[in-house]
């Protein structure tokens, strides 16, 4: 009899040892990582850190790449002072204002339309100076905006460019406001291409 009680008294005494380290173990998860009953998303979501991806265009057909989705139709709707703002990104390297100081980029006043080459004592890369027509159109700063290793790969510039059709087009806003005498912008860019692919009327139907 004093043998069974002995077992009894082991076997108990082992289950309180294995609760109480188990209570232990649930009291500090509880103080460590809040509710042990929380789901692992809601716990991710406390105690993550959120990770920017930036979002490529997608390729053209056939893997090449991706065409360029021009701003100029926005141009007309944009504002010079979201421009002026869009414009900051460029205000390490450029100035645009009537007599502005060249930085690590020329001075920009009066571009738009200008002939490509030096500016105000600013040497100009032969890669710039290569681009095809010389000028620069408003197709042309489009390009260039949205990548200017696309059109000079061995110029010096090492801004990664404007992705973004509504901020190249507030650019070029700001960019007429800050040249004397812009050229008109091209009439066909004045409508967006979408109005031009509207679903044509249904045929009517013989009676």
């Amino acid at each position: 009899m004093t043998d069974r009680l002995s077992w009894y008294t082991i076997i108990a005494a082992f289950w309180m040892a294995f609760l109480t380290i188990l209570g232990v173990n649930l009291v500090g998860n509880f103080i460590m990582y809040g509710n042990p009953l929380e789901q692992e998303e809601g716990k991710l979501e406390k105690f993550g850190f959120p990770i920017e991806v930036v979002e490529e265009a997608p390729a053209a057909a056939g893997g090449g790449p991706a065409q360029l989705v021009s701003s100029l139709p926005l141009v007309a709707a944009a504002s010079v002072e979201d421009g002026a703002g869009v414009f900051k990104k460029c205000g390490a390297c450029h100035t645009a204002e009537a007599g502005g100081a060249n930085k690590t980029g020329p001075n920009l006043h009066n571009i738009v339309g200008d002939a490509i080459g030096d500016r105000n004592g600013f040497k100009t890369t032969d890669s710039l100076k290569g681009i095809a027509g010389g000028k620069w159109t408003y197709e042309i700063l489009d390009d260039y905006l949205e990548n200017p290793k696309h059109l000079a790969p061995k110029g010096t510039m090492s801004f990664a460019g404007l992705k973004k059709p509504q901020e190249r087009a507030a650019v070029i806003k700001y960019l007429m406001s800050m040249t004397e005498n812009p050229p008109p912008i091209p009439a066909a860019a004045e409508t967006p291409a979408a109005d031009a692919a509207a679903p044509a009327a249904a045929p009517a139907q013989p009676n």
